[in-house]
């Protein structure tokens, strides 16, 4: 069964980004994460992706390995900004697909969601997906 959790870690309207990923995939929605710099938090994660774990807890303990190195993303972000490409004002989202699926992670500010996708899923309408919820 997959494990669904409330929103509530970041300012984001993350139940209504969901409801959007969910709607503009052609695949499925592997996970979905709010995150900060200090703090992450699982709402979403499928099927599949929870039976590659002994358990619950031993994802979980995965997450939080995974989001230790959070800091990196918004390290790096400011220095795509500041230093590498002056032109631009904001890093969008960072995308790394790997052979078995594709993560995405969307930032706004010091905020942002981490989403896995299908490996073949097209990238922009989701990020665009979750940007009309930010705009809107």
């Amino acid at each position: 069964m997959p494990v669904s959790n409330a929103p509530g870690l970041t300012s984001l309207d993350a139940e209504a980004m969901q409801r959007a990923v969910e709607d503009t995939v052609d695949g499925t929605l592997r996970s979905f994460v709010e995150f900060t710099a200090d703090d992450f938090a699982l709402l979403y994660v499928d099927d599949v992706t929870l039976s590659f774990y002994d358990d619950e807890s031993h994802m979980l303990d995965h997450f939080e390995e995974i989001h230790s190195y959070v800091h990196i993303d918004f390290t790096e972000t400011d220095f795509f900004t500041d230093r590498l490409f002056p032109l631009a004002s904001d890093v969008r989202y960072h995308a790394t697909s790997l052979d078995a699926f594709t993560l995405v992670r969307v930032y706004f500010d010091d905020e942002g969601l981490f989403v896995t996708l299908d490996r073949d899923e097209p990238i922009e309408p989701v990020v665009g997906a979750v940007e009309d919820v930010y705009a809107g």
